[in-house]
């Protein structure tokens, strides 16, 4: 945690990615690319082990592929990563008219209908094409919404993330909070963005992804269950230079008598989402991420 870290420390790491946030926003948007690609594909480089985890997940879970496309699906992933890093750093300058330029919507008609029926809703997503530019993109456009994150363990960094993550008008809601900020949120008709895709690192329930056990958050049915919301899937694709988002219908709950076993069929349910997602189009996922740590841990 951040309180575990000196003021020296602390600082040391935050100047310079504060410094490498401000060149990345100064820079044309297509040196800020390939400065951003440089230095990801750089940072790698030095780090064999994560390369292999890379390229061993997708091994696993597309074992028919040949091995030219295995690495293809790594080198857009990272690739995809890169343009997702220098997309970020530069929202805080963009207006709405240059975010409309960047963006494509389909099925927000979805958000509407939730709306009209007054339950609030959750939006589930996953590390999968420009995560971050779609949530902020869905904070211009609707009132009361707010995303659920987990704190950076170095304060001046989460307050600096933060503060790009709220400058489309939307809020932040601490994973330690979300059952007093999020109901709250909810119930008061709001949108709760959750990112759903990661290794839970205590607790949840293992389901099945990609024919493999992931350890796996069970919030989303949980917060629903309580309050009645809706429970929707949005992802995007990077489609050139843009991103186009997607909101599908609802999810419907499982109506298993015992709780515990309707959350378990809900979470693998929403999970077989993702992974419909990431078989469509796998070098838009983030293969960087141990997905399955807690699972079959992979010999890399």
């Amino acid at each position: 945690m951040a309180r575990s870290k000196s003021s020296f420390v602390v600082h040391l790491e935050y100047y310079p990615l504060r410094g490498l946030l401000r060149m990345l926003q100064i820079l044309p948007p297509a040196l800020c690319r390939k400065a951003c690609s440089s230095l990801l594909h750089g940072i790698l480089f030095f780090l064999p082990n994560r390369r292999r985890l890379i390229q061993k997940q997708i091994e696993v879970s597309f074992p028919d592929f040949a091995p030219e496309e295995h690495r293809r699906i790594a080198r857009q992933s990272v690739d995809n990563l890169a343009q997702g890093l220098a997309m970020f750093a530069r929202i805080p300058l963009m207006t709405d008219d240059m975010m409309e330029k960047k963006v494509e919507i389909e099925g927000f008609e979805h958000i509407r209908e939730a709306f009209r029926q007054g339950r609030g809703m959750i939006t589930f997503t996953a590390h999968y094409g420009c995560w971050e530019l779609m949530a902020i993109y869905v904070t211009r456009l609707y009132p009361k919404i707010s995303m659920l994150v987990r704190p950076l363990d170095n304060p001046l960094l989460d307050a600096m993330v933060s503060a790009v993550r709220e400058c489309g008008g939307g809020g932040v809601i601490d994973s330690r909070r979300v059952f007093k900020d999020g109901i709250r949120l909810l119930r008061d008709n709001g949108i709760l963005g959750i990112l759903i895709d990661q290794n839970f690192h205590k607790g949840g329930v293992f389901v099945n992804f990609f024919g493999r056990p992931a350890a796996t958050s069970t919030l989303v049915p949980v917060l629903a269950r309580r309050t009645g919301c809706a429970v929707l899937p949005m992802h995007n694709i990077w489609q050139g230079g843009k991103i186009r988002i997607i909101c599908e219908p609802p999810v419907l709950l499982s109506r298993h008598p015992d709780p515990h076993q309707a959350v378990e069929e809900d979470t693998q349910t929403l999970t077989s989402i993702v992974e419909g997602w990431v078989r469509q189009d796998p070098g838009q996922w983030l293969w960087l991420h141990n997905r399955w740590k807690r699972g079959q841990a992979l010999t890399v």
